[in-house]
């Protein structure tokens, strides 16, 4: 085979190589797009603020105690 005929050829598996793999990509892009138009999207429940911010006072003064001999014992 001549230069040219290799050329041309190697040219033609190219363009049927990259042409498969875009019409499988548009496939793709549409498949998804129809699936996200069936299945509805999840919802996350919250939780109210204000069961976050209920905290233990013994737990805060065990902590606050716990800093205050770090910081004591650190003291040269």
């Amino acid at each position: 085979m001549k230069i040219e005929q290799l050329l041309l050829q190697s040219l033609e598996l190219l363009g049927l190589g990259m042409g498969a793999v875009f019409i499988i990509l548009i496939l793709l892009v549409g498949l998804i797009s129809i699936v996200s138009r069936i299945v509805p999207e999840e919802t996350v429940a919250t939780t109210p603020a204000v069961a976050l911010t209920i905290v233990n006072q013994d737990h805060i003064a065990a902590i606050a105690a716990a800093i205050h001999q770090y910081r004591k014992s650190r003291k040269p």
